[in-house]
C-alpha cells in the first residue's frame, strides 16, 4: 500500500507477576485487593492469555480515551471489523457472538455495530476474546465470542471519574463522560453518563462491466456512494450490588442508550452501453435515524456450602429503530442535459420507512460444585424468549405520485425461543494436569409470519479440554468443541431496499445455520503464546453477496451460504521489553483456507492463505509523558466470490500526566498514515450474476481527512481499594478458568 509503514507490534503482553506490598498503590493500571491484613498489589497486564482465549485491559491503552467501542475492537489483535458489510471476524473466522457483561446482545449484526459505535469506550473495563468457549456459554458463535465487560464499583468510599474529548475530522467530534461510584462495607453503587457527538464522512467509488440488467448487451458502469453522518448519543448506566450476609450477593444493572443520526448520501451511477447509449444518475438520500436501547438485569449469587454455589440471572432487552429516508434523483445524457429514461424502473425518487423493534427476556441458572479435591462440576440451564417486528416499505415517484412498490412492502413479526441445558466436569489428574468435559444441548425455534414452517434446530454441543502445566510455568492446552451460528431474523426476511434503480438489498429465507467443529492446541510460555487449530465450517454465511431475481431484471445483494470452509489457523504472539521504558510486542495470524461457493454462475472452489499482523509499542517518556503506537495489517484475501486487497492502519497517542493528581491529557491520531481504505474486486474469484466484474474502494473518514482528538481525564475521591468481603476468586477467573 502506498505511503503505508508496517510496524510489527501487537498489544503489549506484559507478564508481570503479582507483588506483595504493605500499602495501597493507586498508580495507573494497578489493582489492589485487601484481604484481612494482607494487601496484594498486581499490575494489570494489557493482555492475558487463558485456556479459553484472551482478556484485554483496554483502559491500559492510551488510544481508548475518546474512542467508541467499535474503534476499540478494531485495534484488538485477532478482531477484524468489516464496516462495509456490518460483520466481525475473530482470527479470520466469521460468525462471532457479542456479549455485554456475559449476556448475549440479541440484535442483528447491523444494529449491533450501530450500538457499539454509539458506546463510549471510557465505560469499558475489559474485553474477553473467547475462542474456545466451554459448555456454560451459548453455542451460538462459530467464530468465537467477544465479551465486553463494563466498569462497576469495587472499592469503599466515593470515586468520581471524568473525561472530556474534543476532536476534528470531517466535522467536529466531542465525547464527555462522568462516572460516580461508592462502596459501602457490604454494598456498592455505580452510575455513569456519557454524551457523544460525531460528524463522519465515508464511502465508496468504483467502476467495472456487467451484462446490462434492463437492456440487451453489456455496459460499463461507474458508481459511487459517499455518506455524511452526524451522530448524537446519550448513554446512562446504573449498577449496584448488596452482599446480604456472608453467603449471598444480589445485584442489578441498567443501561440505556438514545441515538439520533442524520445521514446524507450522494449516490452516483453512470452507464455506457454497447449500443452507444449513455445515462448518468445522481441522487441525494436524506435519512433520519432514531434508536433507543434498554438493557436491564438482576442477578444473585448464593453459597450453598463451602464447595457449592448457585447463580441466577434474569435480563431484559428493548430496542427500537426508526429509519425514514427519502431519495431524490435526476438523470442526464452525455451532454449533461436532464433526460427521462424510458424504462419504468428508472424513477426520479424513492422514499422509505422502516421501523423495527426487539424485546427479549432471558433467564439463566448455574450450579457449581467441588467434589473432593479433584473434581469440579457445573450444571445449568437457560431460557430465552424474543419478539422481533419490522414494518418497512419503499415508495417510488411515478408521474409525480408516490406509489408503494409491492416488492418492498413488508410487515414482519417473528418469535424466537431458545432453551438450553448443560453440564461439565473438571478433573484434576495430578498437580499439573487437568481435563474438562462438557456437553450442552440447545433447542432453537424461530417463527416468522411470512413463512408457514418455523426454523428449528435441536443439537448437542460437546467440548473437551486438556491442560498441562510444566515445571518452568509453561502451559499446554488441547481441546475440541462444536459451535453453531444462527442467522439473524433480518438475514432471513425477504423485503427489499433500493441501492439504485437496478439493484436492491434483501434477506434470504433459504439461509442455513453454520455448524462448526473445532480442534485447538495452545502453548503459553512467559511472553510467548502459540495456538494451532483446525476448523470445519458447514454452510458459513457471507453477507452482501450478489445474485439476481428470477426474471434476471434486478441485482440482489443478500446473505448467502458457502457450501463449506475448512481452516488451519496458526496464531503467534510475542512480547519483549528491551529497556525499562520501552515495551514491544508482535503478533501474527496465519490461516490456510479452502472453501466452495454454489450461488455463483458456476460452482467454484478456492484455496488461499490468510495473513494478519498486529502490533503495539508503549514508551515511558520524560516529564510524566508516555506514547503508544498501535497497528494492524491484513494481506490480500478472498471473501466468497470477491477478492479483497491488503489494507491496514497505524494509530498514535501521546499522554501527559499532570502533577498533584490534576489529571492527564491524551492526544490521539487515529490512522496516522490515512491508509484505511479497502479495495474489493467484485466477481474476482469466479463469475457472478450478470457477469459483474467491478473494482470498488471504500474509504473510512480517516482516509479522507486527518482526524485529531484531545482528551482530558481526572479522577477524584478515595483510592481504589477492594473491600475485604469480596470473594478472592475474581469473576473473570470463574468464567474462563
Amino acid at each position: 500500500m502506498k505511503h503505508f509503514l508496517m510496524i510489527i507490534f501487537v498489544f503489549d503482553v506484559t507478564s508481570a507477576a503479582a507483588q506483595l506490598s504493605g500499602k495501597a498503590d493507586t498508580s495507573k493500571g494497578k489493582r489492589v485487593a485487601v484481604m484481612g491484613e494482607v494487601v496484594v498489589t498486581a499490575k494489570q497486564e494489557l493482555i492475558k492469555h487463558t485456556p479459553g482465549g484472551k482478556v484485554f485491559n483496554v483502559q491500559a491503552s492510551l488510544l481508548t480515551k475518546g474512542s467508541n467501542a467499535l474503534q476499540v475492537l478494531e485495534r484488538l489483535p485477532g478482531i477484524m471489523t468489516d464496516r462495509r458489510n456490518n460483520q466481525f471476524s475473530l482470527n479470520g473466522q466469521a460468525g462471532v457472538t457479542v456479549l455485554f457483561n456475559g449476556r448475549r446482545v440479541n440484535l442483528s449484526m447491523e444494529e449491533l455495530m450501530n450500538l457499539l459505535e454509539s458506546t463510549v469506550a471510557d465505560n469499558i473495563d475489559r474485553i474477553e476474546l473467547i475462542t474456545a468457549p466451554d459448555a456454560k456459554y451459548d453455542a451460538d458463535g462459530s467464530g468465537g465470542i467477544i465479551n465486553i465487560i463494563f466498569k462497576k464499583s469495587e472499592q469503599e468510599g466515593t470515586r468520581v471519574n471524568t473525561s472530556a474529548t474534543a476532536g476534528y475530522g470531517y466535522r467536529g467530534k466531542a465525547v464527555t463522560s462522568v462516572a460516580v461510584s461508592h462502596g459501602f462495607k457490604n454494598a456498592s453503587l455505580y452510575g455513569s453518563y456519557s454524551w457523544l457527538h460525531d460528524g463522519v464522512r465515508s464511502g465508496f467509488m468504483g467502476s467495472g462491466t456487467n451484462e446490462d440488467l434492463l437492456y440487451d448487451g453489456s455496459a460499463f458502469a461507474i458508481f459511487s456512494g459517499i455518506s455524511r453522518r452526524f451522530q448524537h448519543t446519550h448513554n446512562v448506566r446504573l449498577a449496584g450490588d448488596v452482599r446480604a450476609g456472608a453467603k449471598t450477593t444480589v445485584g442489578a444493572d441498567l443501561a440505556f442508550s438514545a441515538n439520533k443520526s442524520d445521514n446524507l448520501t450522494n449516490t452516483g451511477d453512470t452507464w455506457e452501453y454497447d449500443s452507444g447509449d449513455y445515462l448518468r444518475y445522481a441522487a441525494l438520500s436524506e435519512g433520519n435515524n432514531r434508536r433507543h436501547n434498554l438493557n436491564a438485569s438482576v442477578y444473585t449469587k448464593h453459597k450453598l456450602s463451602a464447595n457449592s454455589q448457585l447463580n441466577f440471572d434474569a435480563s431484559y432487552l428493548y430496542y427500537d429503530n426508526d429509519n425514514p429516508a427519502i431519495i431524490n434523483g435526476q438523470y442526464f445524457d452525455r451532454d449533461g442535459n436532464l433526460t427521462v429514461p424510458g424504462n419504468p424502473n428508472f424513477t426520479s425518487g424513492n422514499r422509505g420507512e422502516s421501523f423495527s423493534g426487539i424485546e427479549a427476556l432471558t433467564f439463566t441458572v448455574d450450579l457449581t460444585n467441588k467434589w473432593g479435591k479433584k473434581v469440579e462440576a457445573e450444571f445449568g440451564g437457560k431460557g430465552s424468549m424474543a419478539e422481533n417486528s419490522n414494518d418497512s416499505r419503499v415508495e417510488r415517484l411515478v408521474n409525480g405520485q408516490w406509489v408503494i412498490d409491492p416488492r418492498s412492502q413488508s410487515v414482519v413479526n417473528s418469535n424466537e425461543i431458545i432453551g438450553a441445558l448443560y453440564s461439565q466436569f473438571r478433573y484434576l489428574l495430578n498437580a499439573k494436569a487437568s481435563v474438562q468435559i462438557g456437553l450442552r444441548y440447545e433447542y432453537w425455534r424461530r417463527e416468522i409470519d411470512q413463512y408457514k414452517e418455523p426454523f428449528v434446530i435441536g443439537k448437542l454441543f460437546p467440548n473437551v479440554l486438556y491442560k498441562q502445566t510444566f515445571t518452568n510455568g509453561s502451559t499446554l492446552s488441547v481441546g475440541y468443541n462444536r459451535r453453531v451460528s444462527r442467522p439473524a431474523y433480518t438475514d432471513l426476511v425477504s423485503n427489499l431496499f433500493y441501492n439504485d434503480p437496478t439493484f436492491v438489498f434483501s434477506g434470504n429465507p433459504l439461509l442455513k445455520p453454520t455448524i462448526s467443529n473445532i480442534v485447538k492446541a495452545e502453548f503459553n510460555r512467559q511472553r510467548l503464546n502459540v495456538s494451532l487449530s483446525y476448523q470445519d465450517d458447514r454452510h458459513p454465511v457471507l453477507r452482501y453477496q450478489i445474485t439476481s431475481n428470477d426474471t434476471k431484471e434486478i441485482g440482489i445483494s443478500s446473505p448467502q451460504n458457502l457450501d463449506y470452509q475448512k481452516n488451519v489457523n496458526l496464531a503467534v504472539n510475542y512480547s519483549l521489553q528491551p529497556v525499562r521504558w520501552w515495551k514491544i510486542a508482535a503478533g501474527s495470524t496465519t490461516a490456510l483456507r479452502h472453501y466452495r461457493v454454489s450461488y455463483s454462475l458456476q460452482p467454484a472452489e478456492k484455496t488461499f492463505v490468510f495473513q494478519r499482523l498486529n502490533g503495539n509499542q508503549q514508551f515511558q517518556l520524560p516529564w510524566g509523558m508516555e506514547a503508544e503506537l498501535n497497528g494492524w495489517y491484513n494481506f490480500r484475501f478472498y471473501e466468497g466470490t470477491n477478492i479483497i486487497n491488503g489494507f491496514g492502519v497505524v494509530n498514535f497517542a501521546l499522554a501527559k500526566k499532570l502533577k498533584n493528581d490534576k489529571g492527564s491529557f491524551q492526544l490521539s491520531l487515529p490512522d496516522l498514515f490515512r491508509s484505511f481504505r479497502v479495495h474489493t474486486h467484485i466477481g474476482g474469484m469466479t463469475a457472478i450474476a450478470f457477469n459483474i466484474d467491478t473494482h470498488a474502494t471504500w474509504r473510512d473518514e480517516t482516509a479522507f481527512y486527518r482526524v485529531i482528538k484531545l482528551t482530558y481525564t481526572r479522577s477524584f475521591g478515595k483510592s481504589s481499594i477492594r473491600t475485604a468481603t469480596r470473594n478472592s476468586r475474581s469473576e473473570e477467573a470463574e468464567r474462563i478458568q
